[in-house]
């Protein structure tokens, strides 16, 4: 039997000085949430990806103080029989 994996992909959003409504700020999220869910499908096997949760956080703090991110290439390896426990 295989084990679940979970694929988890955070996007922080750095806002602006300027006041944004909660109607906007839902829209962003449901872009974004479309969006990472149309580039998986793109990218993994079909029937690859079971089930999608997505959350919204919202939080005050010093945004100078998150980690940046870069862009870095990963090699992946196919494991077409995996080990079975």
């Amino acid at each position: 039997m295989s084990t679940p994996k979970v694929l988890t992909v955070t996007l922080e959003f750095e806002m602006g000085d300027r006041k944004i409504h909660a109607p906007r700020v839902k829209a962003a999220y449901e872009a974004a949430v479309s969006a990472a869910i149309d580039a998986a499908k793109n990218e993994l096997l079909d029937g690859s990806v079971n089930t999608v949760r997505s959350r919204m956080t919202w939080d005050y703090r010093w945004a100078e103080t998150s980690a940046q991110y870069t862009d870095v290439d990963v090699e992946w390896s196919e494991d077409e029989d995996e080990p079975e426990e």
